[in-house]
C-alpha cells in the first residue's frame, strides 16, 4: 500500500528514535530519559507522547486510506443507510484524534506560534464538522462560556446519495463537500508536520545527512512533485 506524505513524515521521526535505539550513545543511561534529553523534551512525559502520536496516525492513516477508496458506501457497495452513517462518524472522528495528536506534538516541540497554530487546527471545516454531527450534534456551541447552543442533524436522503447536508435548528441548511474538507485537513497537518521536522533536523543534523536528505526529498513531493523510481520530478507553475 501507498504510503501517504503524513505516513512518510511520522516515518522520518519514526527512524530517528529507531536509530537512537540502535546507537550506543545513551551508555547505561535509560532510554526513555534519554530519549527525552535527546528530543529536548521538558516533560518526563514527552516520550509517551511522542509514541503516542506514532500510534493515532499509523491507525488513523489506514482510515483515511480506506476512506478514500470506499467513500461512505464501503467496499460492499451496498445500498446501506446504517453503514454511511457509521463511517462518516468513524472517519471525522479518525480526523479528530490526528487533530489531537498534531496538537500534542505542536506544543511538545515548541513549535510557534503555538497558540495561533492550535486555533487553526481548531477552526478547520474538518474538525468543525466532526464537532457538529459526530460528538455535540445535540448540544453544539462554538463558545462554551454561554449557555446558548444549536442542534444539528444530517439530512438522511442527501447522505443516501453521498452528500453531506445538515439541518441547524430544523430551518438553516448547511452543505458540505467532504473531500475538500479532509484535503484541507490534510495539507494542514502535512504543513504542520513539515515544520516540526525542519525546526528538529536544522538543530539536531545542521541540515545535513541522511535525515534531511529524505526530509528534502519529501518536501517536493509534499509541494507537488512526483517520484518516478529514484528520481523525483518537480512540475513548473
Amino acid at each position: 500500500m501507498k504510503e501517504s506524505i503524513i505516513e512518510k513524515q511520522i516515518g522520518i521521526l519514526r527512524t530517528i528514535l529507531s536509530d537512537l535505539s540502535e546507537n550506543d550513545k545513551n551508555g547505561d543511561e535509560d532510554f526513555i530519559e534519554f530519549t527525552n534529553r535527546y528530543f529536548c523534551f521538558d516533560t518526563n512525559f514527552g516520550w509517551n507522547i511522542l509514541m503516542n502520536a506514532f500510534y493515532v496516525f499509523e491507525d488513523t492513516e489506514l482510515a483515511k486510506s480506506d476512506f478514500e477508496k470506499f467513500g461512505l458506501d464501503g467496499p460492499s457497495r451496498q445500498k446501506n443507510t446504517g453503514e454511511k452513517y457509521l463511517r462518516l462518524y468513524g472517519i471525522l472522528n479518525a480526523f479528530y484524534q490526528q487533530n489531537l495528536a498534531i496538537i500534542n506534538l505542536v506544543k511538545l516541540f515548541h513549535l510557534a506560534p503555538e497558540k495561533r497554530i492550535i486555533n487553526q487546527l481548531k477552526d478547520l471545516d474538518c474538525i468543525k464538522l466532526r464537532n457538529k454531527i459526530a460528538a455535540h450534534s445535540t448540544n453544539y456551541s462554538e463558545d462554551f462560556n454561554n449557555d446558548k447552543f444549536d442542534v444539528y442533524a444530517i439530512s438522511r436522503p442527501e447522505l443516501e446519495r453521498g452528500k453531506i447536508r445538515l439541518r441547524k435548528n430544523q430551518d438553516i441548511s448547511e452543505t458540505y463537500l467532504l473531500n475538500e474538507l479532509i484535503n484541507d485537513f490534510n495539507k494542514k497537518v502535512q504543513e504542520i508536520l513539515s515544520e516540526i521536522l525542519k525546526k528538529f533536523i536544522k538543530k539536531k543534523f545542521n541540515n545535513q545527512g541522511m535525515k534531511f536528505d529524505e526530509f528534502t526529498k519529501l518536501e517536493k513531493l509534499r509541494n507537488g512533485a512526483i517520484q518516478v523510481g529514484n528520481s523525483i520530478i518537480k512540475f513548473k507553475k
